[in-house]
C-alpha cells in the first residue's frame, strides 16, 4: 500500500488490529512504526522477527521516501530532516498519535531526526545500533580488533571519502562480513529491495553520512527512549549508543548493552532484543 506523504508515495505494511475485542469493550493498542536502515534497502528485514510483537502493538512497515517500495523524490530531498519530517507526516495523515517509531541503523538516524524535529509527537522512541555522527576513528579502529589491519584500514577509507567501486568492493571483502557475530539468513538480500542511487548518495563526500551531527539535538527529546547495541558493533560502536544516551534526557532514557552482538540486535540477539522492547513498550517486565 502507498500514501502521499510530503510530495511522494510512500509504501507501507501493517502488521495487527488497532483496536482488539478485550471483555466487554474494545482495547486499542499502541502503533509502532519500523523504520528500516540501509539506506536504500526496504523494511523486509523486520520480518518474521518483528511479528512477535504484534500481540501487543500495532506494527507499520515503512519505506522512507527513496528506498525499497517507496517513490524516489528528487534526489535533494534526501535528507534527514526529510526523512524526520516524513516520519511526521504520515502519522498525521493517517491520525496516529503518541506512535512508538522504532529505528535500526540509518533508520536509527531517521528516528533521531523525528525525535528531535518534532519532540511532542512520539509516544516512545527506540533507537537500535545508530550513531549521533560519524566518527571514523572508532570504526577503524572497531573493525582493525575484530578482521585485523586489513579491516580497519578498508574502513578507514570507505568512510573517509565516500564509496567508490574500490573502496566498496574492499570494504565487502574485509568489513561487511564483521557486522554480525553469527550467521544469518542467506535470503535476506533476495527478498529485498534495493536503491543503490539513494546509498551511493547518503554514502558520497559530504554527503548526509558525513555531515549529519545529532548531538545536540537529542536534549530536545522528550519521551521515554530505549536506545539498545550490541558491543562488537564494529559500525555504529558501542560508544556511538553511549554518546546517544548519554545527550537523551536521562530521565527519558534507557540505554541497553547486548553482548556478543554485532550490527543489529535483533540479528545477533533476537530473544533478548525482543525481551527488552516488549517490556519497554508495556512497561511489564518478560518472565
Amino acid at each position: 500500500m502507498r500514501i502521499e506523504v510530503n510530495g511522494v508515495r510512500i509504501f507501507f505494511d501493517v502488521e495487527g488490529a488497532k483496536l482488539v475485542p478485550d471483555g466487554p469493550r474494545m482495547r486499542e493498542k499502541p502503533t509502532l512504526i519500523l523504520v528500516h536502515g540501509g539506506p536504500g534497502m526496504d523494511g523486509a528485514y523486520w520480518k518474521p522477527w518483528a511479528s512477535a510483537l504484534s500481540d501487543i502493538c500495532q506494527i507499520i512497515y515503512v519505506d522512507q521516501r527513496g528506498a525499497g517500495r517507496s517513490d524516489a523524490g528528487p534526489k535533494e530531498s534526501w535528507t534527514f530532516d526529510q526523512w524526520g519530517d516524513d516520519v511526521h507526516a504520515f502519522c498525521e495523515a493517517f491520525e496516529i498519535e503518541r506512535p512508538i517509531v522504532c529505528g535500526s541503523s540509518f533508520g536509527g538516524e531517521v528516528a533521531m531526526a523525528y525525535g528531535t524535529r518534532h519532540p511532542e509527537h512520539p509516544g516512545k522512541l527506540i533507537i537500535l545500533s545508530a550513531a549521533p555522527r560519524l566518527n571514523i576513528d572508532r570504526i577503524a579502529a572497531a573493525f582493525e580488533r575484530l578482521g585485523g589491519r586489513k579491516a580497519g584500514d578498508a574502513a578507514r577509507d570507505f568512510w573517509s571519502r565516500g564509496m567508490t567501486p574500490e573502496s566498496g568492493a574492499t570494504y565487502a571483502r574485509h568489513c561487511v562480513p564483521l557486522y554480525f557475530r553469527t550467521p544469518q539468513d542467506p535470503h535476506h538480500d533476495a527478498r529485498s529491495i534495493l536503491n543503490a542511487d539513494l546509498t551511493e548518495w547518503y554514502l558520497r563526500d559530504h554527503g548526509p553520512a558525513q555531515t549529519c551531527d545529532f548531538t545536540d539535538g537529542l536534549a530536545r527529546i522528550q519521551c521515554p527512549t530505549l536506545v539498545m547495541g550490541g558491543e562488537d558493533d564494529p559500525v555504529t560502536t558501542i560508544d556511538d549508543m553511549a554518546d546517544i544516551a548519554d545527550a537523551i534526557p536521562q530521565h527519558v532514557v534507557r540505554f541497553e548493552r547486548i553482548s556478543n552482538c554485532g550490527h543489529g540486535p535483533f540479528f545477533d540477539a533476537p530473544d533478548r532484543t525482543l525481551d527488552v522492547i516488549r517490556e519497554f513498550i508495556t512497561g511489564e517486565a518478560v518472565a
